[in-house]
C-alpha cells in the first residue's frame, strides 16, 4: 500500500531530509516530490520509488488499522550506538 501524501512529507522530515536531497536519492525530480506531497500529483511510480526510498533509510510505515490512520516509526538510528 502506497502512503498518502502527508505521509510521505513526514517520512521525508523525519529523517531530516530536504527535498531535494530527497528527490537525488531516490532517482525522482524535486517537483516531483512537490506534487506528490501537496497532493497534486496522483501516487505513481514516483510514489512507489519514494517510500521505498525512505524504507532504505530505516523508515517504517505503519499502515492503518482498526480504525487508526497512519503512522512511522524511525528505525534509521536502530543498531547505531548512544552517546
Amino acid at each position: 500500500m502506497i502512503a498518502p501524501p502527508n505521509v510521505l512529507r513526514a517520512a521525508r522530515e523525519l529523517l531530516g531530509l530536504k527535498q531535494v536531497d530527497a528527490a537525488q536519492a531516490a532517482g525522482i525530480s524535486r517537483r516531483t516530490i512537490q506534487r506528490l506531497e501537496s497532493g497534486e500529483l496522483d501516487r505513481t511510480h514516483a510514489s512507489i520509488l519514494l517510500q521505498m526510498y525512505y524504507e532504505g533509510r530505516g523508515v517504517v510505515f505503519v499502515r492503518p488499522a482498526s480504525g487508526q490512520g497512519w503512522g512511522l516509526i524511525d528505525n534509521s538510528t536502530a543498531g547505531t550506538p548512544g552517546p
